[in-house]
C-alpha cells in the first residue's frame, strides 16, 4: 500500500511538473487554437489584400528546436524516474512548436501565401529598414504577454513606418488594450486589428485601433466579428470614409502671399488668422469635413533643398516639422519628394516663358487692299473683266451685221470695259435692248456679288485680326537672341528644375541668363509685372497663373514652347498620417464638382480662354485707302485744272478768231 501510494504520488507531481512547464510554454506563444488563428489570418489578409504574412513571435530559440530543449528541461527533472512516465511530457513538448509549423505550413502550402515565421530579434537584424521592400505585408503578433509587448515596444514600435503594414495581434481579455497600447504610437492612418475572444463562444472581435496625433488618447472602433462558419464581417466602407473624424484636433497649416490665388487674413496684430483664394477655399472645406481647426503660418517662399539638406521656405517648414501641411500650389516634382509627400493633383497646366507682344501691328499695312486675294485670283479677276468685255463687243459686231442695232448701249471696248469694271464695284451699267448682251451683263453681276461679298469678308479679317511676328518661340530661341533677360520665381520648383536640369540649352539658359539676375521675381504678379515694364524680358509662369494675371497689367502677354507640363498639388510632411484623408475628401470635391466650380471661379471663368469681345479697326489699318483717297482726290483736281486751262486757251482761241474773221 504505502508502494502503491508512492508511485501515484510521484505520477501526479510528473503530471504537475510536465503541465507547469507546458503552461509556460504555450503561454508564450499560441494563446488561441489553431483553426482561429488560421480563419482569422486569412480572412484578415483577403479583406486588405496582403501579398504576404510575418508571424511574429517572442521566443528568441528556433521553433524547429523548442521541443527537444524543453525535453532536455524534463530529462533534468525526471532523473531516477521511468521514462514511461515521461514520454507524455515529452509529445506535449513538441506540441507548441509542431502548432507553429503547421500554421505557417496552412497558410503557405495550403492558401498559397508567403508565410514567415520570425521572433522580434530575427525580424530587425534580417529584414530591418528593408521592410518597406516587402509589399503590402500583413504583420501577426500571436499573442499579447509582457515579452511580446516588451520586443514589440522596444525593438519595433520605435523605428518602423506603423502605418506601412497592415497589424493583427491576438489579444487574451484579462489584458487592457490601453496598457498594451502605453508608449505606442498608432498613427491616424494605420491599419491595426486587435482580436479578442468572446467568452464561451468560438466568435473574435476585432478592433481597431489608432491616435489622431501623438501622445493623444487611443481611439477604438469596431471593425467587424469573426467566426469559424461565416467568417469574417469587415466594414462596408473604406478606410477613410469610416475614419473621416479628426475630434477637434489642431492642424498647423502655412501659405504664400501669392495673389489672387491665396492671400492672408490678418487681425489687428498681423497675426495670419485666414486664407483668402483658391486654397483658402479648399481649406475651410477640409476643415468642415475633418473637424478639425487650423492655426496659419506663412511662408517666405515655396523652398528648394540644396546639397547640403538645409531646406528653405514651406518645403523647409515642413521638413523640420514646423507645419502639417501647406495649402499653396506645388509641382509636383522629383527632387521635392526626397523632403515631402503631396496630395493628389489638384490640377494638370504647363511651364512655359512669357514676353510681352511686339508692337509690330502698329505698322502701317500698305498691302492691306490687295492681301485679302492672292495675285492669282486678281488675274483671273482681270482676265473675267477682259473677256466680259470683248464678247459684248463681239454681239454688237455680231447683231450690227445682221442689221440688229443696239443704239442704247456703248460701242466701244475701252467704254465698255469701264462699266464691266464698274460692275465689279458695285455700280450699275447701261441697259442694252439686245438680249445676249443681257445675259453677259447677268453672268457679270452674278459673278461680281460673289467676289465682292468674299472679297469684302477676307478684307474685314485681314484689317480686325492683329498680326505680329514673335523673335522667337523657343527657348533655345531665346538663348540665341542674346538682348532678352529671363526671369523665374526665386526657390522656386522652377528655379530648380532648370538648376538641375540635364537639358543643354536648359542648362545654358539658367547659366547665362537665370543665375545673372541679381534679383529674382518673388511672385506671378511681380514677374508678369516686369514682363510689361521691360521690352524685352522673360518670365517662366505657369499657364493658369498668366491667363489669370493677365486682367491685371496693360500688356499682352505672348507665351513661348512649353518647357514642362506640370501637376500641382499641395504638400504634406513625409509619411504624414493625414495625407489619406485630405486625399480622400480631395477627390470626393472633385467627384461632387466643387473643385472644378472653385477653378472656374477662383481660378478664372475660362482657364486660359480667350474672351469674345469686338475688336476696333486702328487708324493705321485704313491709312492705305486714305492715302489712295487723297492721292486720287489730287490727281482729279489737276485733270480738272488742266482741263480748265485748256478749255480757257481753246475760248480764248476762238474769240481772237472771230475778231480776225471781223
Amino acid at each position: 500500500m504505502p508502494r502503491k501510494f508512492s508511485i501515484s504520488l510521484i505520477s501526479s507531481l510528473i503530471v504537475f511538473i510536465c503541465i507547469i512547464v507546458m503552461f509556460d510554454l504555450v503561454r508564450g506563444q499560441l494563446i488561441r487554437p489553431n483553426y482561429v488563428y488560421e480563419g482569422l489570418i486569412r480572412d484578415i489578409r483577403t479583406y486588405f489584400n496582403n501579398s504576404c504574412i510575418i508571424l511574429l513571435h517572442s521566443e528568441s530559440n528556433p521553433i524547429e528546436t523548442q521541443g527537444e530543449k524543453q525535453m532536455e528541461k524534463l530529462k533534468i527533472l525526471f532523473i531516477g524516474i521511468d521514462s514511461s512516465h515521461t514520454e507524455g511530457c515529452y509529445l506535449a513538448g513538441l506540441t507548441e512548436a509542431d502548432r507553429l509549423l503547421h500554421l505557417q505550413k496552412y497558410l503557405s502550402l495550403t492558401l498559397h501565401i508567403r508565410t514567415a515565421l520570425m521572433d522580434f530579434n530575427m525580424f530587425t537584424t534580417r529584414v530591418g529598414e528593408s521592410y518597406h521592400n516587402i509589399k503590402r505585408p500583413l504583420f501577426v503578433l500571436l499573442n499579447d504577454n509582457e515579452d511580446t509587448r516588451n520586443n514589440f515596444v522596444n525593438q519595433v514600435s520605435t523605428w518602423i513606418t506603423m502605418s506601412y503594414p497592415t497589424w493583427l495581434v491576438f489579444f487574451d481579455n484579462t489584458n487592457n488594450l490601453t496598457d498594451f497600447f502605453f508608449d505606442v504610437y498608432v498613427p491616424f492612418d494605420s491599419k491595426f486589428m486587435v482580436a479578442q475572444s468572446i467568452n464561451e463562444t468560438d466568435k473574435e472581435i476585432i478592433t481597431e485601433v489608432y491616435q489622431v496625433y501623438k501622445d493623444k488618447e487611443l481611439r477604438l472602433d469596431r471593425f467587424g466579428v469573426w467566426d469559424p462558419e461565416e467568417g469574417l464581417k469587415g466594414p462596408p466602407h473604406g478606410l477613410y470614409l469610416r475614419r473621416n473624424d479628426l475630434f477637434g484636433h489642431n492642424l498647423r497649416v502655412a501659405s504664400l502671399q501669392d495673389p489672387p490665388v491665396s492671400l492672408f487674413h490678418r487681425n489687428e496684430k498681423n497675426e495670419v488668422i485666414g486664407i483668402y483664394g483658391f486654397f483658402g477655399k479648399i481649406v475651410l472645406l477640409l476643415q468642415e469635413e475633418l473637424n478639425c481647426t487650423f492655426t496659419y503660418r506663412e511662408a517666405g517662399s515655396w523652398g528648394v533643398c540644396p546639397p547640403n539638406g538645409s531646406c528653405t521656405g514651406a518645403i523647409g517648414m515642413l521638413k523640420n516639422d514646423e507645419i502639417d501641411f501647406a495649402a499653396t500650389e506645388f509641382m509636383m516634382t522629383k527632387q521635392r519628394l526626397s523632403f515631402v509627400t503631396f496630395t493628389t493633383p489638384i490640377f494638370s497646366t504647363k511651364v512655359r516663358p512669357y514676353v510681352k507682344r511686339p508692337k509690330s501691328t502698329s505698322i502701317i499695312k500698305w498691302d492691306a487692299y490687295v492681301a485679302p486675294f492672292s495675285i492669282n485670283i486678281w488675274r483671273v479677276i482681270a482676265l473675267f473683266i477682259i473677256i466680259m468685255s470683248a464678247s459684248i463687243v463681239f454681239i454688237q459686231k455680231l447683231f450690227a451685221f445682221v442689221h440688229l442695232q443696239d443704239n442704247n448701249s456703248p460701242s466701244r471696248f475701252t467704254e465698255i470695259l469701264f462699266f464691266i469694271t464698274g460692275a465689279f464695284c458695285n455700280q450699275g451699267m447701261q441697259q442694252s435692248m439686245l438680249d445676249p448682251v443681257r445675259m453677259v451683263h447677268l453672268v457679270t453681276y452674278l459673278t461680281a456679288v460673289i467676289i465682292l461679298a468674299a472679297y469684302s469678308a477676307a478684307l474685314i479679317s485681314f484689317l480686325t485680326v492683329n498680326t505680329f511676328v514673335m523673335p522667337f518661340t523657343t527657348m533655345e530661341g531665346l538663348l540665341k537672341d542674346e538682348s532678352f533677360r529671363c526671369g523665374v520665381i526665386g526657390n522656386s520648383a522652377y528655379y530648380a528644375f532648370l538648376q538641375h536640369s540635364t537639358d543643354e540649352v536648359m542648362s545654358q539658359v539658367f547659366t547665362k541668363l537665370i543665375k545673372k539676375e541679381k534679383k529674382l521675381p518673388t511672385s506671378y504678379l511681380e514677374g508678369i509685372e516686369l514682363v510689361c515694364k521691360e521690352d524685352k524680358y522673360a518670365f517662366v509662369a505657369l499657364d493658369n497663373m498668366a491667363a489669370l494675371l493677365q486682367q491685371n497689367v496693360d500688356c499682352k502677354l505672348e507665351p513661348l514652347d512649353i518647357i514642362t507640363p506640370a501637376t500641382i498639388a499641395m504638400a504634406l510632411q513625409r509619411n504624414s498620417p493625414f495625407r489619406g484623408i485630405i486625399n480622400t475628401h480631395i477627390l470626393l470635391l472633385r467627384d461632387s464638382g466643387i473643385l472644378q466650380r472653385l477653378l472656374e471661379t477662383q481660378w478664372s471663368v475660362q482657364l486660359g480662354a480667350s474672351t469674345s469681345s469686338w475688336k476696333s479697326v486702328e487708324i493705321g489699318d485704313i491709312m492705305p485707302l486714305l492715302f489712295l483717297i487723297i492721292i486720287a482726290s489730287f490727281i482729279s483736281y489737276l485733270v480738272y485744272i488742266i482741263e480748265h486751262i485748256t478749255y480757257k486757251i481753246y475760248q480764248a482761241g476762238q474769240v481772237k478768231s472771230q475778231q480776225s474773221k471781223k
